[in-house]
């Protein structure tokens, strides 16, 4: 009897397990769970959803010269790191950071060191 009480008990504790959702922990602009909370992020994801993109989108909450940017990117973009909002909704013209700003911009999407948030796909 004693050999079952400890598998059991590992099974039960995986059971009972679930995959954080990463969004909801995360306050940003004002809100809780932005994904859901931003009614100008909730409605991009929203059509994304309804265009069948879901599964191809990723967003990326960044902190850049220390205002929160998000990064919104399918897999069939050509401009990896070009599409990118304010907390207001508001697009991120990168085209007026310098060429220093520009890399280091980039370097933060694609660092994986924990400096940015995935908020889309949700875990």
């Amino acid at each position: 009897m004693k050999k079952f009480v400890l598998p059991v008990l590992i099974v039960c504790s995986l059971l009972s397990c679930k995959d954080k959702d990463v969004s909801s922990n995360v306050s940003v602009c004002g809100v809780n769970d932005p994904v859901r909370n931003l009614p100008w992020l909730k409605n991009l994801i929203e059509k994304a959803i309804d265009d069948k993109e879901a599964n191809i989108l990723t967003v990326k909450l960044l902190e850049f010269k220390g205002r929160p940017i998000f990064n919104y990117n399918t897999l069939y973009m050509s401009c990896y790191g070009c599409v990118n909002y304010e907390c207001d909704g508001s697009r991120v013209d990168i085209s007026k950071f310098t060429e220093q700003e520009l890399k280091e911009f980039w370097a933060l999407i694609n660092d994986a060191s924990g400096k940015k948030t995935i908020l889309w796909p949700e875990k």
